[in-house]
């Protein structure tokens, strides 16, 4: 008689798992509750920029030096809740934090296995030096989300190169990135070129699945390019690449709302 087959680790002890992540949760919410002073960048920037956009002035709520999805987040949660725009701030810092759990988890499992999944997963938690940002408020724990969900994408592509899911999950983690931060370019650019050259090695094909990808990430930041090249001339994701065209003697496309440095 055939014994039946032993159960993952996961679901030995999901009761757990869920648990732990649930006391985390409640004890970050508590403590950022507790956490009543903004910074600089928070009390200067970003909660006026989220409280702008829950008012509909949208010409306060955007910046050609910030990404728009940071605002349009905030300031709606700011806009559904009626919290300010720090408290905003740091639920969608916090929200980020908590939801990174998942594409970590998948990068671990893929890795190695589950029981080092849960230990990785339940260290990123109880790091103070990530928590505190959440705390803060600020954009770093979406930065940590965007490059863990595009590194999962890449990890599917080179483990099953001819499923579109990889793909879409680099481009999804990499046009969140562009959206959130100038410096997310870079990143995004990054996890395409990986996700080519493995689609070439693996699937032994033209990268077309990548470009697809590309293309997608350029789709859902188009509003950010839009904007930009309106406010700067430039159609790039943030204020910064326009200075880097115009110190190289790029000349804007058009005539610049506002001048660039």
């Amino acid at each position: 008689m055939m014994e039946p087959p032993e159960e993952s680790f996961y679901r030995k002890n999901r009761i757990l798992i869920w648990s732990v992540f649930a006391l985390v949760v409640l004890f970050d919410a508590t403590m950022a509750s507790l956490f009543a002073y903004p910074g600089n960048d928070m009390a200067s920037r970003y909660a006026p920029m989220a409280e702008a956009f829950a008012a509909g002035d949208w010409r306060a709520a955007f910046h050609p030096r910030f990404g728009m999805l940071f605002s349009a987040v905030t300031g709606s949660i700011s806009c559904l809740t009626g919290l300010s725009g720090f408290r905003s701030c740091q639920v969608a810092a916090l929200l980020f934090f908590w939801l990174t759990v998942f594409p970590l988890w998948s990068i671990y499992r893929r890795i190695w296995d589950e029981r080092v999944a849960a230990v990785g997963c339940l260290m990123y938690l109880l790091c103070s030096y990530l928590t505190h940002y959440s705390y803060y408020g600020l954009r770093e724990s979406w930065k940590t989300f965007g490059i863990a969900l595009g590194v999962c994408g890449v990890l599917t592509i080179f483990q099953s190169p001819n499923k579109w899911r990889g793909y879409l999950t680099v481009a999804l983690g990499g046009a969140f990135l562009i959206a959130i931060r100038g410096d997310g370019a870079f990143y995004a650019l990054a996890m395409l070129v990986v996700s080519a050259v493995l689609e070439m090695a693996g699937a032994d094909r033209l990268p077309s699945r990548s470009f697809l990808g590309g293309l997608l990430i350029l789709l859902f930041v188009s509003p950010q390019l839009v904007y930009n090249y309106e406010m700067l001339g430039y159609p790039v994701p943030e204020s910064r690449h326009a200075v880097l065209l115009k110190k190289i003697g790029v000349p804007p496309a058009k005539t610049p709302e506002v001048e660039v440095p």
